[in-house]
């Protein structure tokens, strides 16, 4: 019987790696091996050129290659159905199908994880407060997860390793490049305390949206997401849109001059009803309503918010994170499930798939989209409709609902 991840392998060397059409395509075979088989059966519909070709062109024993390859270099790899697969992956639309490790992955499931995200060259006020409120996560046992660039990235990962706590870092690059230049040695210290994680290695070559893809796996392993510089056109806030389909909250360091380009990005989010951070607290406050088990309490988590003790008790009123936990909802799978009154034949396809979605309950946009199929271009300009036509509600968090 052959190891699982090289039927992950093959398929992401047909379709390339973070292409959603593996998910589009697969969505009624049980497991990888069922769908490898009918692919090279030639049972699968709707196959472009391309797609046909690499299927051709790549066999089984490539796969394994590859496999024996990332074994020689320990480089770890799991694959969608790997046992240590993190399960916030699991919850994201387009997950990726194989992550090539230095380190293991063992240690996100337990974990509360931040991702901090800015500049490659930050200013000294942002050097200096983004050092300062990763110590203060870090001291709370909140790990920190970068997108493994220089400036701000940097910065993250350093401190993680000077608190003694385990570092994330997610690589647009193959796994096994000095990428950013230099960062070799950061990188060997980061898997021996932590993991890097990348969709890439060697043989499985970057494309020109490496970068964008790879945001989706770092917001994705984060239950939140830090900005703290960036400008109106910096890229880095793609991760703006990961987080919001993904249901995560967005903090921003407040701007060192609101008249400074450098910072509108910060500006603009705050604006748009990003939560402004003056230290750790703000973020382990917000962050303790879900998990506060995992965060750590210093005396000045106690000065900005109530008792521990009360703290704990608070997850059990009905607040509204815990109005869409999903271990919430599973205690209530008894509870009646809202019917829609509205006549469905008057929508187009896309949209009465959203609102058949949302029978089962409140769902966030990411849920939507794994559970329809349609983009998430498309969802996002239908529930923008449906809310205009009273048909569904948008609750804080991202979060959608048949308007009772």
């Amino acid at each position: 019987m052959l190891d699982k991840r090289i039927y992950w392998i093959w398929l992401v060397l047909v379709f390339g790696a973070a292409n959603p059409r593996i998910w589009q395509l697969s969505e009624k075979y049980s497991n990888a091996e069922d769908f490898v088989r009918a692919l090279k059966n030639g049972t699968v519909a709707n196959l472009t050129e391309n797609e046909n070709k690499n299927i051709k062109k790549y066999s089984i024993k490539d796969a394994e290659a590859i496999l024996q390859y990332c074994k020689d270099k320990g480089i770890n790899v799991y694959c969608y159905e790997s046992e240590g697969y993190p399960h916030k992956l699991k919850g994201i639309a387009n997950p990726p199908s194989v992550l090539f490790c230095l380190g293991n992955l063992d240690f996100l499931n337990d974990k509360i994880c931040v991702a901090i995200v800015g500049t490659r060259k930050p200013s000294e006020y942002s050097a200096d407060t983004t050092r300062k409120l990763c110590e203060q996560l870090a001291d709370r046992g909140i790990l920190l997860a970068s997108g493994f660039a220089m400036g701000i990235d940097r910065i993250a990962n350093e401190v993680s390793l000077e608190r003694q706590v385990k570092s994330v870092a997610v690589s647009g690059a193959a796994i096994e490049d000095d990428y950013p230049k230099g960062s070799s040695e950061l990188k060997e210290q980061v898997c021996k305390n932590g993991v890097v994680i990348s969709e890439y290695c060697s043989e499985i070559k970057p494309n020109k949206s490496s970068f964008v893809h790879r945001n989706r796996i770092l917001t994705g392993l984060s239950d939140g997401v830090v900005f703290c510089e960036c400008s109106a056109d910096s890229k880095g806030l793609d991760n703006v849109r990961h987080a919001a389909v993904q249901g995560k909250p967005i903090f921003v360091l407040p701007p060192h001059d609101v008249f400074d380009p450098r910072y509108f990005g910060q500006r603009d989010l705050i604006r748009n009803g990003a939560t402004a951070v003056f230290g750790g607290v703000d973020i382990s406050t917000n962050l303790a309503y879900t998990r506060l088990e995992s965060i750590r309490l210093p005396e000045d988590f106690k000065l900005a918010s109530d008792t521990s003790a009360e703290l704990l008790e608070k997850p059990k009123k009905k607040s509204r994170r815990r109005l869409f936990n999903k271990k919430a909802k599973k205690k209530n799978d008894d509870v009646a499930k809202p019917k829609i009154d509205i006549d469905l034949s008057s929508l187009d396809v896309n949209k009465q798939k959203i609102c058949k979605a949302l029978e089962s309950g409140n769902l966030i946009v990411d849920e939507i989209v794994k559970q329809t199929g349609i983009d998430i271009s498309s969802v996002l300009n239908d529930l923008i409709e449906l809310e205009i036509e009273g048909i569904i509600t948008a609750y804080p968090g991202k979060v959608y609902g048949i308007t009772k």
